[in-house]
């Protein structure tokens, strides 16, 4: 069971008392010191003792709480404890209104706002990043498994570390993420490694910030800069006067913004600006030791792009997307388990779990918990996508994770629930689909009543659906194409999810094709490639469904079929469409993880498609 440590002074005594009531009633451990149970125990050894046990160190913040000297003990206590265990350890919540000026190291910290009136919906939202960072306790595992072994984001660290360490290089970069892809631990990881340098790093969550913050790009950007809030509107000469706090700090200093696709558009695009303007200010003080930089993450990545609106030299946002782990983390997580497995069955779990997770991380812990929950036992079940499994391990990620309300409506607004349910709805109809445009939204709902209804109840039509999916946090980094591409390993999960069984996944991928193949006299240039191509990807995925024995051939006679029926555009000659074909293709991984069992036949498919479309001039 996860242990918390509740730091607090007798003053705060009421609001400690109602905080660790929600923290054992959501399953977690508390330590209060006032609980009658720990009256008779030497106090100062029994304090050191369960702070350093502890999993998480939640500091209840006051004028009384910081002038008390126990606490601040225990404080002190906590914060080398961290350094320990490399993780955030120490959460703040405010109680009672406080001075950030003269809290030490307490002011790097993101405080959740626990001031009174304390209602349940405050209580909630201080708590939830308690629950969302929960730390698997040591004793889960009947091996010890590390908590962190997952995570393995070192490419990515190092990239940005190294550039941040380096004179002259970029200081603007934007952390891309789907939901639960590993973003706020990325973001962690990296205050705590920057912090045992020289840096003076910052880090604060818009999710532990009051709403209506979410509106107030000035409030943001004094939280994040650590700089006081004006009384009236953020004029030029507060400008300055952040630039200048900024730059009279003499160091090094990192700045985090954690969960920011939670900030109106019209707020993200102004906070954007204004992060740059200061920026630039700093730079122009000439202040050798001081070095300004600014991390951002958030599930879109649209209200980022750009360069400053003034005049000047231009500042970029570096975009670093976190994509799904290899087979080969998988592998290196298995090892932790000191189980002697052998290298071929080690590679088949690796490969098993890799699918059931799809790579997600949050996912994929699940999947080696249920793994060792089974003793390793059920490899058969995992290397075949048995639903039981998919079902326990997968499906409440999906339904309590990609399709909350938070992931599908990011900005919120009127008629949640029923919007909620168009784009479930929408989702399903177009999971089966690698790409997808405005003209696949209209083809289904003209064909499926469901969620036509769906649709006229949340008040849009076709093209505010269309609008509505753009701006879920399932899709892709934005595509220089006219079409959207969800997620791929989001897309196969959903996939998974609404389409459970071999006959309503031929239905999907036979209805799809029949989609495209009359689709397909419309789209003219490279885009009738495209369109070739996915249609010869849900043909062999129906293939693969109906388990041919002889599926080479039938896909090769296949492949033939389609690159004759298919329109060459007028303005490009044979062997021009045909090599963009074939490179469109050869480059195509999924496709080619597709016949991946079938030694050779996706070159086969390749190249036959490019001398079928080459020959039919």
């Amino acid at each position: 069971m996860t242990r918390v440590f509740l730091s607090y002074t007798e003053a705060d005594a009421a609001v400690a008392g109602r905080v660790a009531d929600r923290l054992r009633a959501s399953g977690l451990e508390v330590f209060r010191w006032e609980d009658p149970e720990n009256q008779a125990e030497r106090f100062v050894e029994r304090l050191q003792t369960e702070i350093e046990i502890a999993d998480i160190f939640v500091a209840l913040i006051s004028p009384a709480g910081l002038a008390s000297t126990w606490c601040a003990r225990e404080r002190d206590v906590a914060f080398h404890r961290e350094e320990q265990l490399k993780r955030q350890f120490v959460y703040v919540f405010e109680v009672a209104p406080t001075k950030i000026d003269g809290t030490g190291f307490l002011r790097t910290y993101a405080w959740a706002d626990l001031k009174e009136p304390v209602d349940e919906g405050k209580l909630g939202r201080a708590l939830a990043v308690l629950e969302r960072d929960r730390p698997a306790p040591a004793e889960s595992g009947t091996n010890g498994t590390p908590p962190n072994v997952f995570r393995n984001r070192t490419d990515e660290l190092t990239r940005i570390r190294t550039t941040l360490g380096t004179t002259g290089t970029d200081d603007f970069w934007l952390v891309v993420s789907p939901p639960r892809m590993g973003k706020s631990w990325f973001l962690h990881r990296l205050l705590w490694e920057l912090k045992e340098g020289d840096w003076r790093a910052r880090l604060i969550d818009l999710r532990n910030l009051p709403a209506g913050h979410r509106a107030d790009w000035a409030k943001v950007l004094c939280q994040l800069l650590d700089v006081a809030e004006p009384a009236g509107p953020f004029t030029e000469e507060d400008r300055y006067r952040a630039a200048a706090a900024v730059s009279n700090r003499s160091c090094r200093q990192l700045f985090l913004l954690d969960s920011a696709e939670l900030l109106e558009q019209p707020a993200a695009h102004q906070l954007r600006r204004e992060l740059t303007e200061i920026y630039e200010l700093v730079g122009d003080s000439g202040n050798e030791n001081t070095r300004m930089s600014v991390v951002v993450g958030t599930r879109r990545q649209d209200e980022w792009q750009g360069f400053r609106s003034s005049g000047g030299s231009s500042v970029l946002f570096q975009s670093l997307p976190l994509t799904e782990f290899t087979v080969s983390v998988v592998r290196q997580a298995l090892h932790e388990f000191k189980r002697s497995f052998g290298a071929d069955r080690l590679n088949r779990w690796a490969e098993g779990l890799h699918q059931l997770s799809e790579g997600l991380p949050a996912l994929l812990v699940k999947g080696l918990r249920w793994a060792e929950e089974t003793a390793f036992m059920r490899l058969t079940d995992c290397e075949n996508g048995h639903q039981g499994v998919f079902d326990t391990v997968a499906r409440p990620y999906i339904s309590e994770d990609l399709l909350a309300a938070d992931s599908l409506l990011p900005f919120g607004g009127d008629r949640l629930s029923d919007r909620k349910t168009a784009l479930e709805l929408t989702l399903r109809a177009i999971v089966p689909y690698r790409i997808f445009t405005q003209s696949h939204l209209r083809h289904h709902i003209e064909h499926d009543a469901e969620l036509a209804d769906a649709l006229r109840a949340a008040g849009w039509d076709e093209t505010g659906l269309w609008e509505a999916m753009s701006r879920t946090a399932l899709l892709a980094s934005p595509s220089e194409e006219l079409w959207q591409v969800l997620n791929p390993p989001i897309r196969r999960l959903l996939y998974r999810y609404y389409h459970p069984d071999t006959p309503a996944r031929l239905r999907a991928h036979v209805a799809a094709r029949d989609f495209y193949e009359k689709w397909a006299v419309t789209p003219a240039g490279v885009e009738q490639g495209v369109v070739l191509i996915e249609c010869l990807w849900h043909e062999t995925t129906k293939l693969r469904l109906e388990e041919h024995q002889d599926l080479r051939p039938k896909l090769l006679a296949a492949t033939v079929e389609l690159a004759t029926a298919f329109r060459r555009p007028e303005r490009f000659s044979p062997a021009e469409f045909s090599r963009y074909v074939m490179q469109k293709l050869g480059a195509d991984f999924e496709f080619a993880s597709l016949l991946r069992p079938y030694e050779g036949l996706f070159d086969d498919v390749v190249r036959t498609l490019g001398e079928t479309v080459s020959g039919g001039g």
